[in-house]
């Protein structure tokens, strides 16, 4: 393996990826719910009650001045549609799970800044999406190592890509070799 590493060149630039660490089966096992969704959650619990208030004002306001509890509950649902649509966002966002991060790429593997530990040749599903064709790339990699940063909390995970298509390798060395010409040229100009 360390010999294929030195036939390939390695850039590091901002790449999509999202991940999900497999089983020792190589099977998929879905992680507990991360703190943003519980955070969502506790957010909706408190809409809801803040919503049965609202409601019990309204009535009695819409008694004394019905043309302002229409005023407030108007406004209310706007509130109401705006959350909604937050909310949306923040599922799909989870739903896609990628982040845009730093990394140390070639073609046969890469290295990038977690917040989680991973053991040394745990397995991974991952998803690349390199930029600016946004070109997205589907493959397996196994953990080689997992260092804890000094000072920062996160954990830097080497992966070694594997099982990766013929196809998605010559693309991914494509899209290096441009990326390295850039480089190089934005050097030349300062």
């Amino acid at each position: 393996m360390s010999d294929e590493r030195r036939r390939y060149f390695r850039i590091t630039e901002r790449v999509g990826v999202a991940y999900e660490l497999l089983g020792t089966d190589g099977e998929s096992h879905s992680r507990a719910p991360d703190r943003a969704q519980e955070q969502v959650a506790s957010l909706l619990d408190d809409i809801e009650a803040l919503d049965g208030q609202i409601l019990h004002e309204l009535e009695v306001m819409s008694s004394i001045n019905p043309q302002i509890a229409r005023l407030v509950g108007l406004f209310n649902q706007k509130l109401e549609r705006v959350v909604n649509h937050v909310l949306m966002d923040n599922q799909l966002v989870s739903k896609l799970a990628q982040k845009l991060q730093e990394v140390n790429i070639s073609a046969c593997g890469m290295g990038f800044f977690s917040d989680e530990a991973a053991a040394e040749g745990a397995l991974l599903r991952l998803e690349l999406t390199l930029y600016p064709d946004k070109k997205t790339l589907n493959t397996h990699g196994k953990v080689i190592a997992c260092e804890l940063e000094a000072g920062s909390g996160r954990y830097y995970w080497r992966v070694d890509f594997e099982s990766m298509s013929k196809a998605h390798q010559e693309v991914l060395i494509q899209h290096i070799v441009r990326s390295q010409s850039q480089q190089l040229k934005n050097k030349l100009k300062y």
